[in-house]
């Protein structure tokens, strides 16, 4: 990608940044904000939130580049539910709860290709648009009352697969995502080739989590000795997109924009950006490199999460010297954020109990964490 085809918002962008370093603060909010450390803590609270935010709000399940072809398929378990997205033989994407409509066990399992997925209890088959097809010893079912897998109301717009958990959370996909289509648009997700290995990673409160994704001010001081080396903290921009964000970060090269013209700028070594999909998903990287995107998974309880972190190049990768970058890549930021974040998160959700009638401050500079938990309280209804 030449100069002269970098998106004007991602030049925009790269100036704000620059602006930002030379006033040596980021973008600010109106004002400071108390978030309760019970917020984090409660386990009625959380019971809520896996309802309201998890199994009611659209959810990104998957990217295109995930299903590219028919009968390509995934499984995740979210919030309780184990789900299924599948790329029909007509081309379309679609998600149904991963449970047999006989005795409840799941069809499918991981990722790949398939044509039919038969039920390993008794057999039971479905074709890739969730039809029931084959049922074995189907004459004792006498007048049978299901047709197929229960599918889940999906969307498929700029790279993302959509869904909600609950059959009857029917949403207008263009309405959620609202300006992040557009700042998604310039990443060019539907050019992206997947690497297979995912890193799984366990984690702390959801919450604790995801307040790391879109915090720029801890950047340089936990991260000082990995991809802090390269970042100047807390120079951040935030830009608001209904429940979502896009978050810039400056890098150590970015006042060097100054004494370049403009239309020279090497933007993306100037800038790293964070697109943080509400509730669970951060997408890091640029439109002519790598990406990670990493999936936040609350776990059964309120102190505990998992991550996955999926790996995407915009050329498969072909060779073994391609496969050990991709390997190296991979291992930074699961050690950043199993090591580091994480290890970070723990050690907070343990204090949890401790100050459950304390509150956790956030400054006007954290303004990413400030939109994060309003809109939760907004779908929670707390005051």
């Amino acid at each position: 990608m030449t100069t002269t085809t970098i998106p004007a918002a991602h030049v925009e962008l790269a100036r704000r940044l620059l602006e930002n370093c030379e006033a040596n603060h980021g973008d600010y909010g109106d004002r400071p904000m108390k978030v309760p450390a019970s917020a984090y803590s409660d386990p009625a609270r959380w019971a809520i939130e896996m309802e309201q935010v998890f199994r009611r709000s659209p959810l990104v399940v998957a990217l295109s580049c995930d299903v590219p072809d028919q009968g390509s398929y995934q499984t995740v378990d979210i919030a309780g539910r184990s789900i299924l997205t599948v790329r029909g033989d007509d081309g379309v994407a679609r998600t149904f709860l991963n449970v047999c409509r006989h005795r409840g066990a799941p069809v499918a399992d991981g990722c790949g290709q398939a044509r039919r997925f038969t039920c390993p209890y008794h057999a039971w088959s479905y074709d890739t648009r969730g039809a029931l097809v084959g049922v074995p010893g189907r004459e004792a079912f006498d007048d049978l009352d299901v047709s197929g897998l229960v599918e889940l109301p999906t969307h498929e717009r700029v790279g993302l697969v959509l869904s909600t958990l609950s059959p009857e959370a029917q949403f207008d996909p263009d309405e959620w995502l609202g300006g992040m289509a557009d700042a998604l648009r310039a990443m060019r997700l539907e050019a992206l080739h997947r690497y297979e290995p995912v890193t799984a990673i366990d984690g702390p409160n959801w919450k604790i989590a995801a307040d790391g994704y879109v915090d720029g001010y801890h950047i340089g001081y936990l991260h000082k000795n990995t991809i802090g080396v390269n970042s100047i903290t807390n120079r951040n921009t935030f830009d608001l997109f209904g429940p979502h964000q896009r978050v810039g970060f400056a890098n150590k090269s970015t006042p060097g924009l100054r004494d370049v013209p403009e239309h020279e700028w090497p933007v993306y070594d100037a800038m790293s950006i964070v697109h943080y999909l509400f509730p669970n998903v951060s997408i890091a990287g640029t439109p002519t490199g790598a990406l990670m995107l990493s999936r936040l998974l609350p776990g059964p309880t309120h102190d505990r999460s998992t991550t996955l972190q999926f790996h995407y190049f915009r050329e498969p990768i072909a060779t073994d010297e391609a496969r050990q970058r991709a390997e190296e890549r991979r291992e930074v930021y699961r050690g950043v954020v199993a090591e580091e974040d994480y290890s970070m998160g723990i050690r907070i959700t343990r204090n949890l109990d401790a100050v459950r009638d304390e509150h956790f401050r956030f400054g006007r500079n954290e303004l990413g964490n400030q939109h994060l938990h309003r809109t939760i309280d907004r779908l929670v209804g707390a005051a």
